[in-house]
């Protein structure tokens, strides 16, 4: 009876790691442009990753313990605990359960993505190519819809879910990285195939009319050119240059029409609002409205992750969401000699720079900004866990 039961538990631990897990991880990162709403794309992400890792880990509780000692996963636990303590000073009006399962669900994404790289690396990397691959015919599919329908003004924003061109640039960077990231790591000979998907998210960038993830894609680019630092280091620099320079000699509105678009008035009165409670902040959710001149409606968020990060959790907060940060980067640039790590710290480079002027709000549910911020900390963390483990089987 007993053996029955092992191998039982055994059989269903192998199923979820091997086949739900990577059929999550595809969803999570291919469902926003396939799906008609975002509440079926939430309930994706709770069916087949987040239960199924919390499964897992109720199967095999030393999975926990060896999850508890990555340093990525301990850095965003602190950031939590602290985000959820602060609670105690916020006026938010969620309950209390609401804005608890935020950061669990951020939890249970490490979880699943630690586990699955741990059990079958392979397959992570797998999960991760295909959705690059399922992702083109979306991207091309949007780059023709723009092309024949294109107006002065006009922006592009996507299929499915996506409702917003700055947020879906998030998506459409993500995977712009993950294929230079590719084209830079990749043997010399097949380097070549991953120009032209590069070029055509690129193409899909520059289309949704954000700028944001134009300097962060210039700051992924000067990391992988580091971390790579080869020939095609120089190659992806001089085009990085040239690129620029083109858009300015021939589209410099692109860059320069809208201005600033009210991120310097917002950050000012958000820090202006910091001021007065800098190193707590004021707590988890807390009411935020910055009415500028002219908008009706006043802004919900200051534009800018850090800030957000310090209006809600103070000095304290921001600390211990740089410090996750730095340890993400840290695992990546120490371990640079692996395509994998190269890339991850790439993505999350990237999400820094988008981060920069644009969101603020903290420990959401599953959506675009997770593309800049969560899952990269959790493809590292899995990463990183799946290297240390391997080290020490060995």
């Amino acid at each position: 009876m007993h053996s029955t039961t092992a191998n039982l538990r055994q059989r269903s631990f192998t199923f979820i790691c091997n086949w739900l897990l990577p059929l999550g991880l595809l969803c999570l990162l291919i469902g926003l442009p396939l799906l008609p709403d975002r509440s079926i794309y939430h309930k994706l992400f709770y069916a087949l990753i987040a239960a199924p890792a919390l499964v897992a880990l109720l199967l095999r509780p030393q999975e926990l313990r060896l999850l508890l000692r990555e340093p990525i996963v301990l850095a965003f636990l602190a950031y939590a605990a602290w985000a959820l303590l602060s609670i105690s000073w916020s006026d938010t009006d969620a309950s209390i359960g609401s804005l608890f399962k935020r950061p669990v669900y951020i939890f249970m994404l490490m979880a699943g993505c630690c586990l699955l790289a741990h059990q079958n690396r392979r397959r992570f990397a797998h999960s991760m190519l295909i959705a690059a691959l399922a992702v083109l015919p979306i991207v091309f599919y949007a780059l023709a819809e723009v092309a024949t329908t294109w107006k002065p003004g006009h922006r592009l924003i996507g299929t499915g879910a996506l409702d917003n061109p700055l947020l879906s640039s998030h998506l459409f960077g993500f995977f712009c990285i993950l294929w230079l990231g590719l084209g830079m790591t990749l043997p010399r000979r097949l380097g070549w195939l991953a120009a032209l998907p590069a070029l055509a998210l690129a193409a899909t960038l520059l289309a949704t009319g954000s700028r944001t993830p134009l300097l962060a894609a210039s700051l992924a680019g000067a990391w992988l050119a580091l971390a790579c630092w080869n020939k095609r280091s120089l190659v992806l620099i001089l085009i990085g240059l040239s690129g620029l320079s083109a858009l300015l000699l021939l589209y410099p509105e692109a860059l320069l029409a809208r201005g600033t678009s009210y991120r310097l008035e917002l950050w000012q009165d958000t820090l202006s609002r910091i001021s007065q409670r800098p190193w707590l902040g004021f707590g988890f959710d807390a009411h935020l409205a910055i009415q500028l001149p002219g908008f009706p409606v006043p802004f919900s968020e200051p534009h800018s992750f850090a800030i957000g990060v310090l209006y809600y959790t103070g000095i304290v907060g921001l600390c211990l969401w740089l410090a996750m940060h730095l340890v993400a980067l840290r695992q990546c640039w120490v371990n640079r000699a692996n395509y994998l790590f190269v890339i991850a710290g790439a993505l999350l480079v990237y999400g820094l720079g988008g981060g920069l002027a644009e969101g603020g709000g903290i420990l959401a549910r599953p959506k675009e900004h997770w593309f800049l911020t969560w899952i990269p900390l959790a493809l590292i963390a899995a990463l990183s866990l799946s290297q240390r483990t391997s080290g020490a089987r060995t």
